[in-house]
């Protein structure tokens, strides 16, 4: 092949392309994620260091869009790709516990790349859905059973519990009868494979001079902490919603 057609591979014409098949697109919190990497050869050959595979997280920091990078995964070792050849790497890696969902608005992307020196790197992005852990599913069901409704979910920064620069938080406001004694409550997961640490921030209402006062120097928020397995709501959610109500009125 001529020194023209890899002067130009070096710059992305001509060069290999990627693309991931993915077996899915719709993922649960700690789930395997299944699917293949095509890699057709472009007009010469090249030698491929690495096929790579990130985790991104899209999210917004005030006014700003931001990626992270929440995982990295190498797929394959150094191998030659002649002129049209295509190769197909198969592959399952397991989505981590603590991946945002994405029914907030919150894009998650697997990122493909081919690491090709002297060359300009092909890569291929592919969005999934993440749904919550099964375990994180049932709570928020409880407390939807017990008088509150899901309204947001978002990004909080200046936080401690976590690995990564965020926590996603789930904010849901009370209907019915706790309307009046509330204001909001806050839910976030530390998930794991069988049982999920549950933080709850219960905001209360100002009712008498005593909370408002709490509530103009922000004290009028109480958090708990507690823990949900598998055993815990193996015949259903009644146990659970029992023990989120009492917890609710220990704290108001």
């Amino acid at each position: 092949m001529s020194v023209f057609s890899k002067a130009l591979a070096s710059l992305g014409v001509g060069n290999a392309k990627v693309d991931t098949r993915l077996k899915q697109t719709q993922y649960r919190q700690g789930g395997v994620i299944e699917g293949e990497v095509f890699i057709q050869g472009g007009q010469v050959e090249q030698v491929i260091d690495e096929i790579y595979l990130y985790l991104v997280i899209v999210y917004h920091e005030g006014k700003s869009q931001k990626e992270y990078v929440m995982e990295e995964y190498r797929l394959s070792e150094r191998f030659r790709i002649g002129p049209r050849e295509t190769k197909v790497i198969p592959f399952d890696l397991t989505l981590p516990f603590d991946t945002p969902v994405t029914t907030g608005g919150c894009p998650v992307y697997l990122k493909t790349g081919l690491d090709i020196k002297r060359a300009k790197d092909p890569d291929d992005m592919d969005g999934i859905e993440v749904l919550p852990h099964p375990l994180v599913e049932k709570v928020l069901h409880a407390v939807e059973k017990i008088g509150f409704q899901l309204h947001h979910i978002e990004f909080e920064f200046e936080h401690f519990y976590s690995r990564h620069p965020f926590i996603q938080v789930f904010q849901l406001n009370p209907t019915g009868t706790w309307q009046g004694e509330l204001d909001q409550l806050d839910l976030v997961f530390y998930v794991g494979e069988h049982q999920i640490e549950v933080i709850m921030q219960i905001d209360r209402s100002a009712n008498d001079l005593m909370t408002s006062l709490e509530e103009a120097l922000q004290l009028d928020a109480r958090t708990v902490r507690f823990s949900v397995t598998d055993r815990d709501v193996h015949g259903g959610t009644a146990m659970l919603e029992k023990k989120l109500t009492q917890l609710i009125h220990e704290n108001l």
